[in-house]
C-alpha cells in the first residue's frame, strides 16, 4: 500500500505540474538587478536627497500603464535620501510583482545624476488566456482518493476551463467552466477590481450550476458518509445547485481589500437523505438542511477583508497576511440562520536569506450553536486541517488551529523546456524547500456524537519538501505523525492563502 501511496502521489503531482499555469520569478535575474542598483545608490551619500525623476515600464504589451503605476507607492518627483532608496524600490516591485500578472519584475536605474535618478521597471507578461483541459478529484486530499476511495476514477471530474486573466489589460478575470465525470458543472463569473477613475472599486458577478453524482450527507466516527455508498453505485445525479452571485470590492492604497458578495443559492438533494438520517439518529446525524427538508433556498451575505503585507502573497517568506470572512446565510428567508465569523492570520520570520519560519493561526465561529449539517463543516476541509490527520473530518460550531512550520530552501532548479525557443520562457525554475512543523488545534461540536476527534485537543508534527515553480504553484509532500499512532506521506498542491 505504501509503495502505491507513493507512485500515485508522483503520478498526481506530475499531471498537476502538465496542468498547471507554472510561472515564476527566477531569482538569477532579480539578484544581479539588485547588485546592480546597490553598485549606483551607493555612489551617493547617505544623507543625500535624491528625486526620482522619472518613472518607466517596459515589456508589457496588454497590462495598462497606470495598473502597474498604481502598485508603486511613489510618483516621479517624490524625494527620498539615498539611504531608503533600495527599500522603496524593492517594495515597488514586490507590489507589482503580487499583482499576479507577470513572470518577472525587474528594477532598473537607466540614468542619474548628483540629485536625480530615472527609474525603469522591466516586467514579463504572463500567457493571460488559458482554455485547458481540466482534470480534478473530487476528494478533499490526494490520500482520501488513493486510500479511502481506492483511487475510483468514478470520483474524478473531467472538461474544459477557459481562465482568462487581464482581459481588458486592468486586472479583471473571465472564468469558464464546462465540467463533466462525478460533477457537472457550468459556470462563468467575472470579476472587474478597478472599475473607477480612482481605481479603488470594482465589481464582479457570477452564475453557478452543479449536479454531483454523489454527496457527503453526514459524519460518522470522523469519516464522511456518502450516498450513494459505494462508488459502484454512482450513477444518476443526486445533488443539484443553483447559485446566482454579485458584489462589490474595494481596494484602497496596496494592502487592504474588501469585498461584499450578495448571491441567491437553491439546493436539492433526494428525499432518501432524510430517512437515512433519522435511521441513524443514535449515530448523531444532523439534518443536512433545517427540518431534513430535501430543499432549500435562501439568500447570503458575505464580507471578506484582506490585509496582505509579505514579500509573496502564495509563499511568504517574510512578512503578515490576514484574511478574514463575516457570512451572515439566510437574510430572514425561512429554514437557514448562520452567523459565522473565520479569519486567518500568517506571521512569516526571515531567519536568513534562505531560512524562514512561519505561525498561521486559524479560528472560525458560527452562531446560533444549532445548526444543519449543510453548515456544519470546519476542520478536514480545504486548508482547514492539521497536517497528519489529512483521512478525517471534524465538524463543529467553533474552531481553531495554530501551525508553526519552519523551513530551509535547500535547492534552486532551472528546467530547460526544449520545446519553447523564447529566451523569456525556456526554462522552467524550481525551487526546493526543506521544512519541519507542528500543529495543534481543536473543533466544539454540541451535539452528541460518536466522532472521537471532537472537543479534544489535537496535535500532529512532522517533516517534508515544498516544490516551487512560478510563484502560484506549491506543491507540498509532507510525511506526518499524529495523536493516534498513526504517519503516513501526504501530498498537497495548494497554497496558505
Amino acid at each position: 500500500m505504501q509503495s502505491k501511496l507513493i507512485y500515485s502521489i508522483c503520478l498526481i503531482f506530475a499531471l498537476q505540474c502538465a496542468m498547471q499555469r507554472l510561472y515564476a520569478q527566477p531569482s538569477v535575474a532579480i539578484d544581479t538587478a539588485k547588485e546592480r542598483l546597490q553598485k549606483i545608490i551607493h555612489q551617493f551619500p547617505d544623507s543625500a536627497e535624491i528625486t526620482i525623476r522619472s518613472i518607466t515600464i517596459d515589456g508589457h504589451k496588454r497590462t495598462k500603464d497606470y495598473i502597474i503605476l498604481r502598485e508603486i507607492p511613489f510618483r516621479a518627483g517624490a524625494k527620498f535620501s539615498a539611504g531608503q532608496l533600495e527599500g522603496i524600490i524593492e517594495q515597488a516591485r514586490l507590489n507589482v510583482f503580487n499583482t499576479l500578472l507577470f513572470l518577472e519584475v525587474i528594477p532598473r536605474i537607466t540614468n542619474w545624476s548628483e540629485t536625480q535618478i530615472d527609474l525603469l521597471f522591466d516586467v514579463k507578461e504572463r500567457w493571460y488566456i488559458f482554455p485547458s483541459p481540466y482534470f480534478k478529484l473530487v476528494d478533499r486530499n490526494p490520500n482520501q482518493w488513493l486510500v479511502e476511495q481506492d483511487g475510483s476514477l468514478e470520483r474524478v471530474n473531467y472538461g474544459l476551463k477557459l481562465n482568462w486573466d487581464n482581459v481588458s489589460g486592468r486586472r479583471d478575470k473571465l472564468n469558464f467552466n464546462f465540467i463533466n465525470g462525478y460533477t457537472r458543472e457550468y459556470s462563468v463569473f467575472y470579476e472587474q477590481p478597478y472599475a473607477d477613475k480612482k481605481l479603488e472599486r470594482g465589481f464582479l458577478g457570477g452564475i453557478f450550476y452543479k449536479q454531483s453524482r454523489q454527496m457527503a450527507y453526514a459524519t460518522d466516527s470522523n469519516k464522511q458518509v456518502f450516498y450513494p455508498a459505494g462508488n459502484g453505485q454512482i450513477n444518476a445525479f443526486v445533488r443539484t445547485t443553483v447559485k446566482i452571485e454579485a458584489g462589490y470590492t474595494i481596494r484602497k492604497g496596496i494592502n487592504h481589500r474588501h469585498a461584499f458578495r450578495l448571491s441567491y443559492v437553491d439546493e436539492l438533494i433526494p428525499d432518501t437523505i432524510s430517512a437515512l438520517i433519522r435511521n441513524n439518529s443514535l449515530k448523531g446525524y444532523l439534518p443536512f438542511f433545517t427540518d431534513n427538508k430535501a430543499r432549500q433556498r435562501f439568500g447570503e451575505f458575505v464580507y471578506t477583508y484582506q490585509y496582505l503585507n509579505a514579500n509573496n502573497n502564495v509563499y511568504p517568506w517574510r512578512g503578515f497576511l490576514f484574511s478574514g470572512s463575516f457570512t451572515q446565510r439566510g437574510l430572514g428567508l425561512k429554514g437557514m440562520n448562520l452567523w459565522q465569523f473565520q479569519g486567518k492570520a500568517g506571521k512569516f520570520f526571515q531567519l536568513s536569506k534562505t531560512t524562514s519560519t512561519a505561525l498561521v493561526g486559524y479560528y472560525m465561529v458560527k452562531v446560533p450553536f444549532k445548526q444543519p449539517m449543510y453548515n456544519m463543516a470546519a476542520l478536514g476541509y480545504g486548508d482547514w486541517f492539521l497536517r497528519g490527520l489529512e483521512y478525517y473530518v471534524i465538524d463543529g460550531v467553533q474552531a481553531a488551529i495554530l501551525k508553526s512550520t519552519l523551513r530551509q530552501e535547500v535547492a534552486n532548479i532551472n528546467v530547460p523546456t526544449f520545446i519553447i525557443k523564447n529566451e523569456k520562457y525556456k526554462k522552467i525554475p524550481f525551487k526546493i524547500v526543506a521544512k519541519v512543523y507542528g500543529d495543534i488545534g481543536a473543533s466544539h461540536l454540541p451535539t452528541g456524537s460518536n466522532s472521537v476527534l471532537n472537543n479534544r485537543f489535537l496535535y500532529t508534527y512532522g517533516a517534508g519538501i515544498d516544490v516551487l515553480s512560478y510563484y502560484d504553484f506549491v506543491a507540498r509532500f509532507e510525511y506526518s505523525f499524529n495523536q493516534l499512532g498513526q504517519n503516513g506521506l501526504f501530498l498537497h498542491m495548494r497554497r496558505d492563502f
